[in-house]
């Protein structure tokens, strides 16, 4: 027998889009439109803000995990939604962009509101199969919520 690499093992490929999720930030009136803002109870925010995990023409190896945190905006918020998106540009600011397309939604359970906004939702994106697997989690619960859609590749 012989034992060695094997060439159809595919150890990285070209990410086809830029994929992320939408969230608001802090209103900056020196970025941000006016037409974006939403007054919350800690002040202003920028919404439809597009947060990018992987951008189009990156290199992705294969088991690589992206991982970013978020935090609700509300203090009594018990579930924080996540809409993901791919877009055709690297730079696309909003995910209303025409260049972007909303590809699912997933919402995930934060019940321990005792701690306001100072609760961290994980999420992470792993490209390394043909799926691109989504998952959030409420670090304070425990809680998940994850998905699959398609990776696609050039």
């Amino acid at each position: 027998a012989m034992y060695g690499q094997n060439p159809n093992v595919i150890t990285a490929r070209i990410s086809k889009y830029t994929y992320g999720v939408n969230m608001c930030l802090r209103f900056d009136k020196k970025k941000h439109p006016e037409s974006k803002r939403v007054e919350y109870d800690d002040g202003p925010r920028c919404k439809d803000i597009f947060s990018k995990f992987i951008l189009i023409n990156d290199l992705v190896e294969s088991g690589k995990i992206f991982e970013q945190s978020y935090f609700p905006i509300e203090k009594d918020q018990t579930e924080v939604t996540f809409r993901i998106y791919r877009s055709t540009e690297r730079d696309a600011m909003f995910t209303d962009n025409r260049s972007c397309e909303h590809l699912l939604t997933v919402t995930v359970h934060s019940p321990n509101v005792e701690r306001g906004t100072d609760r961290k939702l994980l999420v992470e994106m792993d490209f390394s199969s043909t799926l691109l697997h989504f998952e959030a989690v409420d670090a304070s619960s425990g809680k998940s919520a994850q998905a699959d859609i398609q990776f696609d590749t050039k």
